[in-house]
């Protein structure tokens, strides 16, 4: 019925009792100019809307069109910012009238959600003053899949709560356009996007004029859809980390693995078994989660190989295909244990398939493929001219990456040790001063003495800081523990502005551990006591450190030198079996060198103190 039929069917006493409740409601309105609440009353009045409540975007729109018919400049602008504000103080009205219910939000609707008018108005406050509130209206009464919708409007409200600013106006365009892109396309399902259509969308995004790439919105969705569902969704594409709930122990803050994902593998079949397989991995073993990444991240690479050469369905692959794969990773050239563990997953994960009753034997053995690998040891350790040049040249980088580095160089922690050193870490403990480190890698506490000009010079920066026991004392911009990635790569910058060896170095944190590990042993430190310090298991891991060799033989022929005087005199004794008392210096044994006495030499190995 229009409204001036309404308004006829009324009885006059009703009419006269409405524009009164209207005229009490809008004159509550103060923060709203006098002329401003008149034009928005007759206005109300001849469409029949007697509650400032019913206000909602087409009413809006039909203002909109009302003012513009009375004015030829931009002077309507003013009278639709005065209704934005009536609705607004209705919202918060309603808020207060029922505030023991908790914080109000939009229940989905298909209708139009105007966020201007959201009925939550710490959201409807932040889009009041938008520029342009047209492009502010969704309109979710669009013929188009239920899910999808849904998931647009589930998104959006994630988008609301975690964004602001221009990042909140970036996000909300985009997801706008993907909103387009979906209705368009029929998809149904915003997590079902394959890398394909992703790509279609990208490039849709780039022919309109956007020069950044906009698939990032589809992952964003992806993580809302996933943090927000009433319980965990083993079945999405990617899985989100922080939802998971992991054990501490079995994170690196230093290094932390934001999702996993598993679009990469085509054959949804394939997928569905990788998925379980990972589930099983996250909530049956106690493994790292970086280590199940990188296992997955092998296991993904080969189903996605094998399904390229023309087996979609890993239940049948036969050892023929098997055999293919394995001889094409072996041509790329992988180190003898890079290249075992490879295998060492596919393994793992043929043994999840026969012990869940997929597949009844693996179509292949794997130490048929296994390689040999001989132990090696590369020096690694920093020379002597670099880390000089740089501890003369330390003074000009950032504070945090300055201590940051004199924990690698004096004391040969790994950089995830240092970017989660925690407040309390630093002790004194009689004359002498400790740090206590969490090795994520282990999962373990050690605790190791340090120098005490380290100890003070650490003192005075978490005073400055503030830094409470437990937070980190290596922070990044969100206050969680810095990045190794982001830590190597502004060293790798510090150095090349400083000129270090001309510019040219390569800065390595695991190459100041070998050398920690090095002038331990060359100073006359045991092997096992290198090993304890490091925080190793295994003494052989202890070995690849300690760059022994080169020093050890200087110093034996030095010492023989020293003793028989000359080379020809040494050939001499060799030629005669022996010296005048038949006795030789002793070999190495062990990869220590024995004197005399049977005692580790003593070793004359200097290092700058801090």
């Amino acid at each position: 019925m229009p409204a001036y039929q309404y308004l006829q069917a009324l009885p006059q006493e009703d009419t006269g009792q409405l524009q009164e409740q209207l005229g009490r409601e809008l004159a509550e309105c103060t923060e709203v100019l006098p002329t401003h609440r008149n034009k928005l009353r007759a206005f109300m009045e001849d469409r029949g809307i007697w509650h400032i409540s019913e206000l909602d975007y087409p009413a809006r729109a039909a203002y909109e069109q009302f003012l513009r018919g009375q004015f030829r400049s931009t002077a309507y602008l003013a009278y639709m910012k005065a209704m934005d504000l009536v609705k607004l103080h209705s919202i918060k009205g309603q808020v207060r009238a029922v505030r023991d219910r908790g914080r109000p939000t939009a229940e989905y609707e298909n209708s139009i959600l105007f966020l201007p008018y959201h009925p939550d108005p710490e959201i409807a406050e932040r889009f009041i003053n938008a520029a342009n509130k047209n492009k502010l209206a969704w309109d979710f009464g669009q013929k188009a899949p239920e899910k999808m919708k849904r998931q647009i409007f589930d998104s959006l409200h994630y988008v609301i709560g975690n964004y602001s600013g221009d990042q909140l106006l970036v996000h909300l365009h985009r997801l706008r356009e993907l909103y387009g892109f979906c209705i368009g396309r029929g998809i149904g399902d915003i997590d079902g996007i394959e890398p394909v259509l992703a790509g279609e969308f990208e490039e849709a995004m780039r022919a309109s004029g956007e020069n950044k790439a906009s698939s990032g919105i589809i992952d964003l969705c992806r993580k809302a859809l996933f943090m927000q569902a009433p319980e965990i969704r083993w079945d999405a594409n990617v899985w989100y980390m922080e939802r998971l709930h992991i054990q501490p122990e079995r994170l690196n803050p230093a290094k932390p693995v934001k999702a996993l994902s598993f679009l990469e593998v085509a054959n949804k079949g394939n997928r569905d078994l990788l998925k379980k397989y990972m589930r099983y991995g996250i909530g049956v073993t106690n493994l790292s989660i970086s280590v199940l990444q990188v296992e997955m991240i092998w296991v993904r690479n080969f189903l996605s190989e094998t399904e390229q050469a023309g087996q979609d369905d890993v239940r049948r692959a036969t050892g023929k295909q098997m055999d293919g794969y394995f001889r094409k990773l072996a041509d790329k050239g992988l180190q003898p244990k890079s290249y075992n563990a490879q295998v060492m997953s596919i393994q793992h994960f043929f043994n999840f398939l026969i012990a869940r009753g997929y597949i009844e034997r693996a179509p292949f053995c794997a130490d048929y493929y296994l390689k040999k690998v001989v132990p090696g040891h590369n020096d690694r350790s920093v020379g002597e001219d670099v880390w000089a040049e740089i501890l003369q040249k330390l003074p000009g980088f950032p504070e945090d990456i300055r201590l940051m580095y004199l924990h690698l160089w004096g004391i040969g922690l790994r950089i995830s040790e240092v970017c989660t050193l925690k407040g309390d870490a630093y002790y004194i403990q009689g004359k002498d001063a400790w740090v206590q480190v969490y090795q994520t890698k282990m999962r373990s506490y050690k605790r190791i003495p340090i120098p005490y000009a380290l100890y003070r010079l650490m003192m005075v920066y978490l005073k400055k800081h503030q830094t409470g026991p437990d937070e980190y004392v290596f922070k990044n911009g969100r206050g969680e523990a810095y990045r190794s990635a982001t830590f190597r790569l502004k060293m790798q910058e510090c150095c090349e502005k400083n000129g270090i060896k001309g510019g040219g170095y390569i800065f390595k944190s695991h190459d100041y551990r070998h050398g920690i590990a090095t002038l331990f042993y060359d100073s006359g430190v045991s092997l096992q006591g290198v090993r304890d310090y490091l925080g190793h298991v295994y003494e052989e891991m202890t070995q690849q450190y300690v760059d022994y060799m080169p020093k050890k033989i200087e110093k034996a022929s030095e010492k023989y030198f020293r003793e028989h005087g000359s080379l020809a005199a040494g050939l001499k004794i060799r030629k005669g079996g022996g010296g005048s008392d038949g006795e030789q210096d002793q070999p190495e044994r062990d990869g220590k060198l024995q004197n005399g006495n049977g005692n580790p030499a003593a070793a004359d190995g200097k290092r700058p103190a801090l």
